[in-house]
């Protein structure tokens, strides 16, 4: 089964058909243009397959559907871009939003990689200082007709263990990286991970900045593609993956029945901050709630991604600390009763 395009691949795409679109092409041709620019592939059977559908339904929204290839959010806004005749718009909107999500992604990964690697070097000092240098301290003390007992026996068990047991650990590590790896590119196991990871705080206020962006720009583009007030907010509501903002926007819904400003009403089910709650409110009543609504959209993803790289950073000192109090500790209770016998002995 074929994987779902990334970020950078959708933003490329989106980005070619509003250029192709603008020129005047139509969407086929336009989608033809790009499989024959393609080099051989699956990019170009995919592309391939969402022409001939194309051609057959004349619905470019049920072509990249059927190709199974395409996220549900971009789908919906192609489809919202042909019901209105703004296809371009909508494709241009779409290369910005997931251009600045493969930033994101992007800065998230480089930003991990330095801690990623400490935390291997963590792991290997440990898997070394445990299995080679302790049977060495534990040789002396059997020698010196000492009896170990305390947190020297238990390091020292520990020791034996990870010495004998060496290969199923490494074994397991490695099993663990792949796991990750694996999860990380398919889609069910990621949404899984970062289920667990959402019950964090931390990771709690990112996902709803995230999920607040996400909102944001979906809400913009429908309206500037003519949907009225209650289409676009539905259909925004309905593209918002995690549960519990589901349920934030539906508390809104009803007290926007009830006649609550939008703002308001997004601001007290916890959608919105009060600054953007207001600049929405004001966007809304000055006739510019597109342009208020993606500035918000880009405020939150920027929020979000400070806070991200914020987190990301204080992860190198702590493993770091880590690592030396560990070594620190695991050498301090060794090296106590050393001193001991040698100074009795001395």
């Amino acid at each position: 089964m074929r994987q779902v395009l990334n970020d950078g691949e959708l933003a490329f795409l989106s980005g070619q058909l509003a250029m192709i679109l603008h020129s005047g092409i139509s969407t086929l041709e336009g989608i033809s243009i790009l499989k024959e620019d393609s080099p051989p592939g699956e990019g170009q059977e995919i592309l391939g397959e969402v022409y001939d559908s194309l051609e057959e339904t004349g619905e470019f929204a049920e072509a990249l559907r059927s190709s199974g290839c395409f996220p549900e959010y971009f789908v919906r806004m192609t489809e919202i871009g042909e019901r209105s005749g703004e296809l371009e718009e909508v494709m241009r909107s779409l290369s910005s939003y997931y251009e600045r999500q493969r930033a994101l992604t992007g800065s998230i990964r480089d930003a991990l990689t330095w801690p990623l690697i400490l935390l291997a070097m963590l792991f290997a000092v440990l898997a070394v200082l445990m299995t080679q240098v302790m049977p060495v301290f534990e040789d002396v003390f059997e020698q010196l007709g000492m009896e170990i007992s305390g947190v020297t026996s238990v390091v020292f068990r520990i020791g034996n263990v990870m010495q004998r047991a060496s290969a199923v650990i490494l074994v397991l590590f490695v099993a663990a990286v792949v796991l990750v790896l694996v999860s990380l590119k398919t889609a069910k196991l990621r949404t899984r991970v970062l289920g667990l990871l959402n019950h964090l705080p931390f990771m709690r206020t990112v996902n709803d900045l995230l999920t607040c962006s996400r909102f944001s720009h979906t809400l913009s583009l429908a309206l500037h593609s003519g949907l009225d007030m209650g289409e676009g907010f539905s259909l925004a509501a309905g593209l918002t993956d995690d549960p519990e903002a589901r349920q934030r926007l539906e508390l809104a819904s009803q007290k926007m029945d009830e006649g609550l400003d939008f703002g308001e009403a997004l601001h007290e089910s916890g959608i919105f901050t009060g600054l953007n709650a207001r600049m929405v409110s004001i966007g809304f009543r000055t006739g510019s709630a597109e342009t208020a609504l993606e500035e918000v959209s880009v405020r939150c993803q920027e929020d979000a991604d400070a806070r991200i790289q914020s987190a990301v950073g204080a992860l190198e000192p702590a493993i770091t600390a880590v690592l030396s109090i560990l070594t620190g500790l695991i050498l301090v209770s060794v090296m106590l009763p050393l001193l001991g016998v040698m100074s009795n002995i001395g």
